[in-house]
């Protein structure tokens, strides 16, 4: 009996989508979150107000350090 596959997902991973606190980007950043805190407008780091307090998105934090932070040859 043949069954078809379910189809495969293309997307990226969930938790490049999911929304980081400043403690969790403090950490991926190697920061302190005073400095995410005090920085994230200046700089143009991505980010929203989710109930009253500041999240970032990994995806648009990688995209941001991308453009902000190319590698040198």
């Amino acid at each position: 009996m043949w069954r078809s596959r379910p189809p495969i997902d293309r997307s990226p991973p969930l938790r490049h989508h999911r929304l980081m606190t400043v403690d969790e980007l403090a950490e991926y950043l190697g920061k302190k979150p005073a400095w995410i805190y005090n920085n994230h407008r200046a700089l143009g780091i991505p980010s929203r107000k989710v109930g009253g307090s500041l999240r970032f998105r990994l995806s648009e934090v990688d995209h941001w350090i991308d453009r902000e932070c190319p590698v040198s040859a």
